[in-house]
Parts: C-alpha cells; structure tokens; sequence
C-alpha cells in the first residue's frame, strides 16, 4: 500500500502537464494572425510526441501558409497514430490504475480523415496536383482500413473525403477514378445520412451522371439521370471554382463529474459488481442504503454552433450558397457517445479498483486511509484530448465561372438565414476548363 502511494502521486503530476494553452492558439488565429498562432505552437510543443497537438499545428500551419510544415505535422501524426495501434502494455495497465489520460491517443477516425483534407488543400496551395492525388488515395486506403476494421464502421467523413477525391480525380482528368470516388461518396454520404444529419449533395449525383456520359456508360447514365436529373450545363471557356467554408470550431471534450452510491449490501469485488453499478447513474439513494458515493470523472461534449451556419458566394457574373458537406460537431457527438459506454465502464473499474484500496488502507489506519483516497480523487481526471481547431461545419460553393480574376464576395448567413456579415477575396484566378479549389475559414 504505502508503495503504491508515490506512484499514483507521480503520475497525477505526469498527466496534469501541458505544453501550451488552447486560448493562446485561437485568440491570433481569430485576429486574422495566424504565424502568431503557429510560432506560439513552435515554443511550446510538448515534451513527448503528441497527437492533438501535431493536428493543431499541422492545421495553424496551414492557415499561415506553411503548407510543407502542415502537412509533416499531420504525418507525424499519422505515424504515431499507427505506432500505437501496438501500443504499450505498460501505459494501458498504468491508465488502469490512474486515469484514461495515459491511454495511448491514436485520433478519432474522423479526425485521421480531416488531416488528409488538409494534406491535400497543401499540395494544392503549393500547385502540386499529383501529391493531392497521391493524398486522395492515402484517404482511400484508411477509409478501406476503417471498413475492413470493424464491419459496423460508421463511415462518419468518409462521404466528404471520397466527394473531395472525385473533384481533384475530375481536376486532373482522370474521369474513371472520379467516377469511383463519387460512387463511393454516394454510398458513404447514404450510410452515414440518419446519425449525422448531412444528406448527400446534388453534386455528387450530378457528376456521377456527367461522367457516366463521357466514359460511354450507357446503362448508369440512363440510370443516374432519372435518379439525379440532368447536371446544369459547363458554358465554354469557363472554368469552375469549388471553394470549402470552414465555420466557428468543433466543440471541445470537457470534463464531467458523476457519483455512483456504492450500498451496504454491495459485494464490490464480485465481478458482476461494475455493471451493476453502471446502471445506477442518476438514481438516488437514502442516506441509510449507502455505503460510500463513488466519485468518478469521465468527458462529456455539449453542441457548439458557431454564429455563422451558411454562406453565399457572389461575383459579378454568378451567385451560389453554400450547401454543408461535412457536419463535424455532429460528427464528434456521434462518435463520442458511441465511446461513451467503454470509458464509463473503464472509469468504473479504476474507481472500483480505488475504492477497494481506499478501504483496506482505511481498515488498517484512518491517517493511511485518507490519503489513499486523496491520492485517487488527484489522479481521477477525465481525458478530454482531442482536435480543437477543426471546424464545426464545413460547406461546399461549386459554380461556374468564366476565365480571368475574380473578386469573391461573401455573405455569412446566422441560423435564420439572414446575412451577419459580409467579406471579399480578390483576385482568384480562373482557368478555362480546369477546376480550381480554396478554403476560407470564420471562426465566429
């Protein structure tokens, strides 16, 4: 017993450091300072290999324009999510016995996709359309990992990912895969409709009826067109812009206290005991049916919708809203409460475990007693890591347009739909017959 006191003390103290502070992050990047943001990050990386930490930089990299530092943030992530697929059996019986906290943090699915996104949009900026379509394929590949890993997979991002891959395929006139990845965006957007909310865009439906056409598929075409309708016509010497809005911020994980009553009655080291337990979140017991009230601290993920939640774009020759692709807060929700069953349960099996320590040093000296139960409320912390600067929602412009320079000019829409307020890009560049692709964020 008294061994065990230094080392749950110990790591109390390894698991409540941190490297840099989140409010330090955003308050530059909302002030349209985003090198301040990335230099912040620069100085105060963590000392040990962290994966929230390389997507948040990876992501402020991208927005300061350091696209080859953005995109070797994200695979360093990619990396050390893969390493720790075979992760440490040290660690996992440590998180055991302390906190979820020391759980290897390989990402979110959902997470792993958006850094590829991203990874794209820098060869874009860069002008390197082969290495986006070298990402597009890296997407494909997790995607079909994700699939062959669990046969209930969710395909939460896949739509977006494989509807991004169909447009730089079609960019680079590789019509057959493009018609593939739009197939496979069709059927991912339909898997994943009911949980998130996010139908399938018209788009899809109308480039897989464009490209049926042009690759001579007699059969899908028919078949697509009276599914889809007939696609709005390309005029000649236009080229085509899709531009991705990025809006507010994903909502972040926070930490919720909960108290289980533990009764008199209660055998606790029955190995039926935790499940029993389980099922008493929220009930209330009288004072003289308890034993002790277990306090545990497990994350929690609230809705937090940005101010602005559409968007329309307007030139001189043409106007087109927005319409949502990738509804990430949703997303987040949906994947953590399918989560939350399995960290509630290992909680309760480390604060069982706790409680059980707490009791036979209570039993041997009251003195001993309360500092076994101090030293498990210190190191009971609930892991709230995630990917804090993704957008809560991200929204596709596609339109037509003719050859020249462009001034973009948006109009923010709040939830009535009404404008909020109004900026403009200038000088984008539009190529006869080619496809070009930006992303412009708010945070509002």
């Amino acid at each position: 017993m008294i061994k065990t006191l230094p080392f749950l003390l110990v790591i109390s103290l390894m698991i409540g450091c941190g490297g840099y502070k989140f409010q330090e992050v955003i308050e530059p990047l909302e002030s349209g300072q985003p090198e301040d943001a990335y230099t912040y990050l620069q100085k105060h990386a963590p000392k040990n290999s962290d994966i929230p930490y390389q997507f948040e930089l990876g992501l402020v990299a991208h927005y300061a324009n350091h696209f080859p530092e953005s995109s070797e943030a994200f695979d360093q992530a990619g990396d050390i999510a893969e390493d720790r697929y075979t992760r440490s059996v040290s660690k996992e019986v440590g998180s055991l016995v302390t906190s979820d906290k020391l759980r290897p943090y390989t990402g979110t699915r959902y997470e792993r996709l958006l850094s590829h996104y991203y990874r794209v949009l820098n060869y874009i900026y860069q002008g390197q359309l082969d290495g986006a379509l070298v990402e597009c394929r890296r997407a494909t590949s997790l995607i079909n990992y994700f699939k062959g890993e669990n046969e209930k997979y969710d395909f939460f991002g896949a739509g977006f990912l494989a509807c991004l891959s169909g447009i730089l395929f079609e960019a680079a006139g590789e019509w057959n895969d493009a018609y593939i990845s739009y197939k496979q965006a069709a059927e991912y957007y339909q898997n994943a409709a009911e949980k998130i909310g996010v139908e399938m865009p018209d788009d899809i439906g109308y480039s897989l009826v464009r490209l049926a056409r042009r690759l001579g598929f007699t059969d899908e075409f028919e078949r697509y067109r009276r599914q889809y309708g007939e696609p709005p016509e390309h005029p000649k010497n236009y080229g085509e812009l899709v531009l991705f809005y990025e809006s507010g911020y994903v909502p972040p994980k926070s930490e919720e206290a909960l108290m289980f009553p533990i009764l008199k009655k209660d055998d606790v080291e029955d190995k039926e005991f935790v499940p029993t337990l389980m099922g008493r979140e929220g009930r209330i017991y009288e004072d003289v049916e308890l034993e002790y009230l277990l306090r545990v601290a497990i994350p929690t993920i609230s809705s937090y919708r940005p101010h602005f939640v559409g968007v329309e774009v307007a030139t001189a020759e043409a106007k087109a809203r927005g319409i949502i692709v990738e509804d990430v807060e949703n997303i987040a929700i949906q994947t953590f409460n399918a989560q939350r069953p399995g960290i509630l349960l290992r909680t309760l099996l480390r604060a069982v475990g706790k409680y059980l320590l707490y009791r036979k040093a209570n039993k041997e000296n009251e003195a001993l007693g309360l500092l076994v139960n101090l030293a498990g409320v210190v190191t009971e912390q609930a892991d709230t890591r995630s990917w804090k600067t993704l957008p809560n929602q991200i929204y596709m412009v596609r339109m037509s347009l003719p050859a020249g320079n462009h001034t973009l000019n948006f109009s923010f829409l709040n939830a009535n739909g009404r404008v909020s307020r109004r900026e403009s890009l200038p000088d984008v560049k539009i190529d006869s017959n080619r496809i070009t692709v930006l992303n412009y964020r708010t945070y509002e």
